[in-house]
């Protein structure tokens, strides 16, 4: 065996004494079997050291060959979840466009919705109540007894009442308007962020799908496999299912905010139009009931000249009367004089005495009939110059009043057409 012929090439060594090294002799003589079996073994171990070489290359092939299928089967089931991964994400990023798209036409609508309710609130501020003020305003300028709390003024107050109201409801819409806008925006900004991330991730697998094993631009890749991912499938899932939720939650209400302003701005226009019309109505009637007053005024007025007229004639008529009794008196005291003169017992009481004397108290009692009717005449003439200026002044007032209803307060109001804003 070989160590046995090693302890025989040891023994051809001797020590010179105790304390030096070794001292070579001559190099001792091996035998033919020796020589033999040396061969035996080298050859031995040779063919030994072949076949485990042999076995070592057929197990290295089969572990490259191996190695090769594994490595093909995971890329292919790398790629092929990959595929699946853009797809879904593909598909995720189709969804989140058509709502990013939905909702900009959503917040455009209700955009111009909102303008729609701030137009109504402009309107109703700038016409509706202003008018409203000024008619009430204007109508402080009526004079005399047609400064009245009437039906007009009642209707200009409910009116102002319902202004008010529409007012309320209109600026209350305004608001859940200006908050669901900024909802629908709030809800956009989480879909681009989304989408933003979808975009590079999708780019992402989409250029390690077209890379390839064998091109020369693959670089220096870092193992990253002990780095963990922060988020779950389910989790990442569910950031997208519910910001698309939040999204839809967010359109529904915009649609039925949209509903419920076109509901309001209509009925915010029917109320209004129907409390102007009640107004106008009010005004058109209180016009027609002035004028006719207005009218009625006029008629007496005329009649009350005549009568002045009339009662002028009378007493010019009295006065020729008077003047003719007075005359006539004169004549008859004349005649009265004259036979005072008679003669002797020609101064006798005689008929024509008697008759003289009769148709002088008559005539004194037709002067003082004639006068007391001149009187009266006079006295009727300072009434009827009484009521000729009343009856002015009242046709001054109403002519008043049918300018500040008529020419003042229709003509502005003639600015109140409702429409659906």
């Amino acid at each position: 065996m070989l160590p046995n012929l090693k302890a025989r090439r040891i023994t051809g060594l001797q020590l010179a004494s105790k304390h030096l090294g070794p001292v070579a002799k001559c190099p001792p003589r091996y035998s033919e079997e020796d020589w033999d079996y040396n061969n035996k073994i080298k050859f031995r171990i040779t063919c030994d050291q072949e076949k485990l070489a042999e076995r070592i290359v057929e197990e290295s092939r089969r572990v490259v060959d191996e190695t090769k299928d594994t490595t093909k089967n995971w890329q292919r089931e790398v790629e092929h979840h990959m595929r699946e991964r853009t797809s879904e994400i593909r598909f995720l990023v189709d969804e989140l466009n058509r709502q990013k798209k939905t909702a900009m036409l959503e917040d455009e609508t209700l955009n111009t919705y909102r303008n729609r309710v701030l137009n109504a609130i402009e309107f109703l501020k700038d016409k509706s109540l202003a008018i409203c003020k000024q008619c009430l305003i204007l109508r402080e300028g009526r004079i005399g007894v047609d400064l009245c709390d009437d039906e007009v003024d009642r209707s200009l107050r409910r009116e102002l009442k319902v202004i008010k109201g529409c007012q309320g409801l209109a600026d209350a819409a305004l608001k859940e308007a200006e908050e669901q806008i900024r909802k629908l925006r709030a809800a956009m900004y989480l879909l681009d962020q989304d989408l933003s991330a979808k975009d590079k991730s999708l780019a992402i697998d989409e250029k390690n799908l077209k890379l390839k094993e064998f091109q020369q631009d693959l670089g220096k890749g870092q193992d990253l496999s002990k780095q963990h991912c922060q988020f779950s499938l389910t989790e990442w899932q569910a950031q997208t299912y519910e910001n698309l939720e939040a999204n839809a939650k967010a359109l529904v209400s915009a649609g039925q905010l949209r509903a419920y302003i076109d509901l309001l701005l209509k009925q915010v226009c029917e109320d209004m139009q129907n409390q102007t019309d009640r107004t106008n109505e009010a005004f058109e009637r209180r016009i027609a009931e002035t004028k006719h007053v207005k009218q009625c005024l006029e008629n007496k007025h005329k009649d009350t000249m005549d009568h002045i007229h009339q009662v002028q004639r009378n007493m010019s008529e009295l006065d020729r009367e008077m003047t003719d009794k007075q005359r006539a008196i004169t004549l008859c005291q004349t005649r009265l004089s004259n036979r005072a003169h008679r003669p002797g017992l020609e101064l006798t009481c005689d008929m024509v005495q008697d008759a003289l004397y009769n148709e002088l108290q008559a005539l004194k009692a037709s002067v003082c009939k004639l006068n007391q009717k001149l009187n009266e005449n006079k006295a009727s003439m300072r009434y009827l110059m009484h009521v000729q200026v009343m009856q002015e002044e009242e046709i001054n007032i109403k002519a008043n009043s049918c300018k500040i209803d008529e020419v003042d307060c229709m003509t502005l109001r003639q600015a109140l057409k409702y429409t659906s804003f």
